[in-house]
């Protein structure tokens, strides 16, 4: 049986023939990404807003009522057109790694096993963590027709959310990868 020959994709700009496959800027309507903030190909504006997770079944349920009510309060405040996202990213393990490599260097240079013993369990546990969990990450896209009307709306849903939901600006590089994978959801980060 002959292998299935793969079409190549086409160049912009030309039409597509039969059978061919549409090119991915045809496919994903992102134009653009200015100062973290991605102009669609429409020539609209989304932006994306990370919500500090909190571990909900932790507490008590006055605090689980307070939580309810603030975040009840905030979708009331603000009126404008949001989504909401949740995704799983590989756990970062960067900052912890290299405090305990640092950590691990200082007791051999004090030429105690005992204490690097202990040091390289904990980077062991460190990395098994990295390869075996993920972390579940919320976020608010916002939308605007233009930037100002955008980094307006994302400022009042900051203030709105307030501290207990600590909502925050993404850098470029994490929207980058949240495109990515909202457009590859089969390809790991």
């Amino acid at each position: 049986m002959a292998a299935k020959q793969v079409q190549s994709f086409r160049s912009i700009g030309r039409k597509r023939t039969k059978g061919e496959n549409p090119s991915i800027q045809e496919l994903v309507p992102i134009k653009k990404m200015i100062r973290g903030n991605v102009v669609k190909k429409n020539g609209r504006y989304l932006s994306f807003l990370k919500v500090t997770t909190r571990n909900i079944n932790g507490l008590s349920a006055s605090e689980q009522y307070q939580a309810m009510r603030h975040f009840e309060n905030m979708l009331r405040i603000y009126e404008e057109e949001m989504s909401i996202l949740s995704m799983m990213f590989p756990t970062n393990i960067d900052d912890n790694l290299v405090y305990w490599n640092r950590q691990l260097q200082l007791a051999r240079e004090e030429r105690n096993p005992v204490r690097a013993r202990i040091i390289r369990e904990q980077i062991s546990r460190l990395v098994w963590v990295e390869q075996e969990l993920s972390n579940l990450e919320f976020y608010f896209i916002v939308y605007g027709k233009t930037e100002k009307e955008l980094n307006l709306s994302k400022t009042i849903l900051k203030r709105a959310g307030g501290s207990n939901l600590g909502i925050k600006d993404i850098p470029p590089k994490q929207i980058e990868q949240i495109l990515i994978k909202l457009n590859n959801l089969n390809t790991p980060i």
